[in-house]
């Protein structure tokens, strides 16, 4: 990385896709990588591969199992070779010393939806449990404790009422300005 935080001159650079449940990381990262023609590393999937249970198994375990899970997840995430596009989970605002580590890693880009965007994109939080009978509350709780720290993170991208098609051309032409447009 350069000085001004952009990758070197010819340099392979990972893009990191951080925001909320339902901002939009999975559908954008893997139209994304498509694009860029990288591999789309999962949050959700690589958590379950490397812990042997999903997300909301491990949030079942209680306490702060789910986010400590998904912090060895981040610290093998950095390992994997670049390039590659990368969902990160919404808790790396929780630990500062794991959020600072993004932006000299790679391409940070906070998908940003309001809470009410969030909700109507989660539903009930089938398989969330801990989103309990009322999803916006959790997801308004949760986005005023992170929010700001994602804003400062990298890019914010808006996603309300965005196709991740659309979204991932104009992430693509920012990471690299042959790849964005259309296709």
């Amino acid at each position: 990385m350069t000085r001004d935080g952009e990758p070197a001159e010819g340099a392979a650079v990972r893009v990191f896709l951080v925001g909320l449940m339902g901002a939009g990381k999975s559908a954008v990262g893997r139209a994304l990588a498509g694009r860029l023609r990288w591999p789309y590393l999962d949050n959700d999937a690589l958590l379950a591969r490397q812990n042997g249970l999903e997300g909301p198994a491990l949030a079942a375990l209680g306490g702060s199992v789910l986010h400590d899970a998904e912090a060895r997840q981040f610290r093998a995430l950095l390992a994997e070779p670049a390039p590659y596009v990368a969902g990160v989970a919404a808790s790396i605002a929780d630990r500062p010393d794991k959020a600072a580590l993004l932006p000299a890693a790679g391409r940070v880009f906070y998908l940003r939806a309001s809470p009410e965007t969030l909700a109507r994109r989660v539903g009930r939080g089938e398989g969330r449990a801990w989103l309990g009978d009322d999803p916006l509350a959790v997801l308004r709780r949760m986005f005023a404790k992170r929010d700001e720290v994602l804003q400062r993170l990298g890019q914010v991208v808006e996603t309300a009422g965005r196709d991740p098609g659309d979204l991932a051309g104009e992430i693509a032409a920012r990471v690299n300005p042959e790849a964005g447009g259309t296709g």
